[in-house]
């Protein structure tokens, strides 16, 4: 476990410090959207669409780096590889779902915005939900090819992400008569969380399988 948390660190660090534009503009674009936008809980969603399309750095910074083959010949091994970077890819998402949540709450209180925390509970879960999924699908897929030829994975749980948003948006829910603030988080979407860390479980073990098997 302790060689997981040390990769983990160490995935943090390289892509903060080799690709900090690649690392930061995201953040930045949800700051920015969420405050351009006057769409209640819009930068919870925002957060997880770039923490989807984010998927892709460190293995991009692989290549570039040529780290793979150095992870093919240090002690640690491929496992603790691939679990670390699930648990470094787990904090980029919850970060950037926390600046869209932070920026969202701020922009609450500056616009006096009538919504409280049934929704952003209701988008909290959601955001975690689909971007669990989108790595689930996103990781091994890296893992297998490498960022080159993965590379159009990306925009595949994006579209996804996109066409579910249309979906919820034409449904009505948000144009209910009633106060946002009675709503509460439905359970089957409290259930739909806890099936995408199951998910992102079994897909950790597929990305180890494929790993080991890939020629660096």
């Amino acid at each position: 476990m302790t060689a997981v948390l040390q990769f983990a660190r160490f995935d943090l660090r390289t892509m903060a410090l080799t690709q900090p534009l690649r690392v930061l503009l995201p953040l930045l674009f949800t700051v920015v959207f969420c405050v351009t936008l006057p769409v209640p809980g819009f930068g919870i969603a925002i957060g997880a669409v770039v923490a989807t399309v984010s998927a892709s750095i460190p293995f991009q910074g692989d290549e570039r780096g040529r780290l793979d083959t150095l992870y093919g010949i240090a002690p640690i091994g491929r496992t603790a590889v691939v679990l670390g970077r699930y648990c470094s890819m787990t904090v980029f998402a919850l970060t950037a779902i926390g600046v869209g949540t932070a920026t969202t709450l701020v922009m609450r209180v500056v616009r006096h915005q009538d919504f409280g925390w049934p929704l952003v509970g209701t988008m909290l879960l959601a955001s975690l939900a689909c971007v669990g999924v989108a790595y689930a699908v996103q990781l091994p897929w890296f893992f297998a090819l490498g960022f080159t030829r993965g590379r159009p994975m990306i925009y595949i749980p994006v579209g996804i992400i996109a066409v579910a948003g249309t979906i919820v948006g034409r449904s009505g829910w948000f144009a209910t008569p009633r106060s946002i603030d009675v709503l509460v988080p439905p359970l089957w979407l409290v259930a739909l969380v806890f099936a995408a860390v199951l998910v992102l479980l079994v897909s950790a073990g597929i990305a180890m399988r494929v790993y080991r098997r890939r020629e660096l």
